[in-house]
Formats: structure tokens, C-alpha cells, sequence
């Protein structure tokens, strides 16, 4: 979790410094990959106010530890469908096994 906390301050910083010398947030936006990453982690219900937290630099702890937080609840819930379809591909696939 820590290493998470520091990757999103260092997405901050990196954004920040951006728009510092360039404030031109549409511009930015059109040609950054910056998000790509965190897009696919952060559920889509939160990933707005992700966006927004960052680019107005935003960085309450309450702001931080929310956006940690919904991560992880993703991950969970992305490793217990994983957990449920890896079961059902074993039940599934044991009617097809030799002699059964």
C-alpha cells in the first residue's frame, strides 16, 4: 500500500509541474498517457475524481486514502471473480476427463 501511495504522490508532482509550465489542461489531457495506467485500476465510479483530484492537485489525506482504498477494493473484487471462474473451469472441465 505504501508503494501505491508513493506512485499516486509521484503522479501527482509529475502533473503539477506540468501544468505549472503549461496550464493548459485540455492540451494536456489530449496528449498525456499519464492516466492510462491508473484508469485500469481505479473503478470506473471513482476515476473521475481521481482525475480531477489530480489535476487540481488536490492532495488531502482524506482525498489520498480514498483513492487507495477503492483501488484496493478493486483488486479484491478482481481476484475473488478470478478465484470464482478458476472453480468453475475446474468443475466444468472435469465431466470432460477420461473415465469419469
Amino acid at each position: 500500500m505504501e508503494s501505491l501511495e508513493k506512485k499516486l504522490i509521484a503522479l501527482f508532482d509529475t502533473v503539477s509541474r506540468h501544468l505549472e509550465s503549461d496550464p493548459d489542461i485540455d492540451k494536456f489531457l489530449d496528449n498525456t498517457l499519464l492516466f492510462e495506467e491508473w484508469e485500469k485500476i481505479i473503478p470506473e465510479a471513482e476515476y473521475p475524481i481521481f482525475v480531477i483530484a489530480v489535476l487540481n492537485d488536490i492532495r488531502r489525506p482524506s482525498i489520498i486514502e480514498t483513492i487507495i482504498t477503492s483501488i484496493n477494493q478493486s483488486r479484491i473484487r478482481v481476484d475473488d471473480k478470478s478465484i470464482e471462474s478458476i472453480h468453475s473451469e475446474k468443475i466444468t472441465s472435469f465431466g470432460d476427463q477420461p473415465f469419469s
